[in-house]
């Protein structure tokens, strides 16, 4: 028991504080764990490590999307909700929304695990030949919901830009594909609106540090579970990530208020990352870096390794909220005594030497390309999120069975 409770809290540990760096996804750590003989001596609290390190991360990777601009792979999308309440003096609130939510989808999560496990295996066969359709669905409705007839059009061409670019970068043969999630997606969230706040002298109003949600426990309970229904989504359906759901959610759902939104997109990443382990132990199918490594670690997986990870899940998301709110006040007086031009310098720099550093000069490349995408978009002044388009377009060409077809007339 003291050895469970040892690696559960070094998980935490890890997790919380490679969270707060961006680039430093779990995916990005996993190699480095396998050579620690101190973590690999014992598979199976090797992989209790990894689950509290990955939950860790989740909910401390916010703090920076939120407060400074620079997001991973899965919190991309918190970035404009999280810097308007932040512009607003709610910082600390987007945060103590993220954790609450977390904390409900946990519940709402493992409840839905336990009572539909046995129908999600029968969904996961039935649903995969369809999946194109959804997709182009949701991209039709991100372009009707600019409503204006011009900004639809605009919205029509980041679609098709981002697109494009999704799919050179995804599916082309001139970029390494382990890490270029994170120079995609930080270029058009991060990188985009670090640019703009830098060009234009941004100053961070006084933050409010009550402890007052100015949404109802009610709307936060309704975001978070359908966040996590999407989740759970993602946790079976191939090539179908976090981001990809959270923009359904907001297009379909209209879960665009930003404390909504921030809610149902932490039930999202919760949701998936307890449903990967449900999926690699009903179908096989490891969804997410954490999963991916316990099935190196341990194979199939069993019922009672199932329950000891979902404990596990629990203790870490109890104390993982505790200590973002206790990180998210004390950046929060920081912010009040720096100058926020200078740091989002500072922030901008560093994002991009982890580009570097992860995926070389391709990535760069990647990085501000994507970055220029963002930028025309907030200029054209339609939805950011429309710049989704760079995994929605290759996901369901892929789904269609055309990637081949647009590789070869490309030929790349």
């Amino acid at each position: 028991m003291f050895e469970l409770i040892l690696f559960m809290i070094l998980g935490i540990v890890f997790g919380t504080i490679t969270g707060l760096m961006p680039g430093l996804h779990i995916n990005n750590m996993i190699p480095l764990m396998f050579t620690i003989p101190f973590l690999t001596q014992d598979p199976e609290l090797f992989s209790v490590f990894i689950v509290c390190f990955g939950v860790s991360q989740i909910f401390s990777s916010f703090i920076p999307s939120v407060f400074f601009g620079a997001p991973d792979e899965d919190t991309a999308l918190s970035v404009l909700p999280g810097h308007k309440m932040l512009h607003e003096g709610r910082g600390l609130e987007a945060i103590k929304i993220i954790s609450l939510a977390g904390a409900l989808s946990l519940f709402i999560t493992v409840t839905t695990v336990f009572a539909f496990s046995s129908l999600f295996k029968t969904f996961y066969e039935v649903s995969r030949p369809f999946m194109h359709i959804v997709l182009a669905v949701i991209i039709f409705a991100m372009i009707i919901s600019e409503k204006n007839f011009r900004k639809m059009l605009f919205a029509v061409l980041i679609i098709i830009l981002s697109g494009f670019l999704g799919f050179l970068v995804l599916d082309g043969s001139f970029t390494n594909k382990t890490y270029i999630m994170f120079p995609l997606l930080s270029g058009f969230f991060g990188l985009s609106t670090i640019a703009l706040s830098i060009s234009e002298n941004t100053k961070i109003p006084q933050q409010n540090t009550d402890n007052e949600l100015k949404i109802s426990f009610k709307k936060i309970l309704l975001s978070t579970f359908l966040g996590s229904l999407a989740g759970i989504a993602v946790g079976f359906l191939p090539a179908i990530g976090v981001s990809q759901a959270a923009t359904f959610m907001q297009v379909i759902a209209r879960v665009d208020d930003p404390r909504n939104f921030l809610a149902t997109l932490s039930g999202i990443n919760i949701g998936n990352e307890i449903f990967s382990l449900n999926s690699l132990y009903l179908v096989g199918n490891p969804r997410s870096g954490a999963s991916v490594a316990i099935e190196r670690a341990l194979g199939s997986l069993t019922f009672q390794q199932i329950i000891l990870f979902f404990g596990a899940i629990a203790f870490t998301v109890g104390v993982s909220s505790f200590l973002n709110s206790f990180i998210a006040k004390h950046v929060t007086r920081l912010l009040q005594k720096i100058n926020y031009q200078k740091l989002s310098i500072g922030v901008f720099i560093f994002v991009n030497t982890m580009i570097f550093v992860t995926t070389g000069f391709p990535g760069l490349l990647v990085g501000f390309s994507s970055m220029s995408i963002g930028i025309l978009c907030a200029k054209l002044s339609v939805r950011r999120s429309n710049c989704m388009g760079s995994l929605l377009i290759p996901t369901m060409l892929f789904f269609a069975g055309l990637n081949p077809l647009i590789i070869s007339i490309l030929r790349i």
